[in-house]
């Protein structure tokens, strides 16, 4: 991806998805008092990559790291507002035909047998533990690139995350599918006296968004963040972040978070935006120059090129 000044593919993400949410919600104005002043600072927001590409590019400290990182600081707001959107489009859901095509894939609802066979406190805690480590997965590898100045690699993490979320959100929005995390109940057993186990309820305690199970974005996320680790990290570093996308993959499905087709679609989803999705985006949005040699995708072999290894701004 061409290091170069001017508005980035990821810029255009993020300026298109501000367009559509403030298009939904001012065509529904009347739905909520706050519809309309939201539709107008997604509009405005719209506009705010393009003024950030007018800034001068700058040797690398804080706030060239933070041009780069930008679009993901949006992905909790983003998130949270799905939510809102919901109280605004209605609580109809699709659970019944996802839940379908669970039991046809995998001939038992996986999140409903798992835990309950399994719930051992030597078996529960590790998978909560992965459960609860999605987040440090998905923003420390962004976080350990800024501070080491990688700008190509910066950018490139942010392009692909961003991707793999917005697309997800859309999904969401379009196709709202609740998941047995808020229509069925909790199995209970000993696996409630453990510690990660009360980190995550007390982190979904906190707020979770309605209608946004499948595909699963953390599973989608998680692969993602592993594809990227191949592409820029070293092989051990790779190889343990690609561990902790598994357990993400598993144990959202024993936490009864989501059903086992959430998962599965969550691991499509991701190979699909990353191989196919965000190369083509970044040949057709990328600077011209950058166009004369259609990019690569994610490398899955384990060497890297000398001039993307971990050294400071290329």
């Amino acid at each position: 991806m061409a290091l170069t000044r001017g508005a980035l593919p990821g810029d255009f993400l993020v300026a298109a998805y501000n367009l559509l949410l403030g298009a939904i919600w001012w065509a529904n104005w009347r739905q909520a008092p706050h519809a309309p002043w939201i539709a107008i600072a997604h509009l405005a927001a719209a506009g705010l990559p393009w003024l950030i590409a007018r800034a001068p590019r700058r040797r690398w400290d804080f706030m060239a790291a933070l041009r780069e990182i930008y679009p993901l600081l949006l992905l909790l707001p983003f998130w949270t507002e799905l939510d809102l959107l919901r109280d605004v489009l209605g609580y109809h859901g699709y659970d019944a035909q996802i839940q379908a095509l669970d039991r046809a894939v995998f001939g038992v609802h996986l999140h409903a047998v798992w835990l309950p066979r399994m719930d051992a406190l030597w078996v529960s805690e590790p998978l909560f533990f992965m459960y609860y480590a999605y987040y440090a997965l998905i923003f420390l590898p962004p976080l350990v690139l800024a501070f080491r100045g990688h700008r190509a690699a910066l950018r490139d993490a942010t392009l692909r995350l961003m991707a793999t979320y917005l697309t997800c959100y859309l999904v969401y929005i379009a196709f709202p599918v609740y998941g047995p995390h808020f229509l069925e109940p909790h199995h209970q057993g000993p696996h409630t006296a453990g510690f990660f186990y009360n980190l995550v309820a007390a982190a979904q305690a906190a707020g979770d968004s309605h209608g946004c199970a499948f595909p699963s974005s953390h599973v989608a996320g998680a692969v993602t963040i592993a594809l990227v680790a191949w592409r820029w990290f070293p092989r051990g570093l790779a190889v343990v972040l690609s561990l902790e996308a598994l357990g993400v993959v598993l144990s959202t499905v024993y936490t009864q978070n989501h059903y086992g087709i959430d998962s599965l679609f969550g691991i499509g989803w991701a190979f699909t935006i990353q191989l196919g999705v965000v190369p083509a985006g970044a040949y057709l949005l990328g600077p011209a120059r950058a166009r004369r040699t259609p990019p690569v995708p994610p490398e899955l072999a384990p060497a890297l090129r000398t001039s993307d290894s971990l050294g400071g701004v290329p």
